[in-house]
């Protein structure tokens, strides 16, 4: 199983090498975004066959930051799409609770 550097990754199927590299880009570009001591990020997956070929790809996020969480939640039926969609939520809810000065 792949890991990544403040992510963990719960019942998530393999992840190839390219996609893994996709993966620690988007990490990379949240938690610069996002800022913040030891920011802590958990993805727990949940795949649904509904009888055809393809599967929708379900992700639940939660994002600690400076001892505060963030939650998301995103259903598509592209992995990296759902990911990132979760990843731009959590983003918009950390950026809403920042102080404005």
């Amino acid at each position: 199983m792949v890991s990544f550097e403040n992510v963990e990754l719960t019942k998530f199927p393999e992840i190839d090498e390219v996609d893994s590299l996709l993966l620690q880009k988007s990490f990379d570009n949240f938690f610069r975004k996002v800022g913040g001591k030891e920011a802590k990020l958990h993805l727990a997956y949940k795949g649904y066959h509904k009888g055809g070929l393809r599967s929708q790809h379900e992700v639940h996020a939660t994002l600690l930051v400076d001892g505060r969480s963030f939650f998301a939640e995103v259903i598509d039926w592209k992995l990296g799409k759902t990911i990132n969609s979760c990843l731009e939520k959590l983003l918009r809810e950390a950026q809403k609770a920042q102080p404005q000065n």
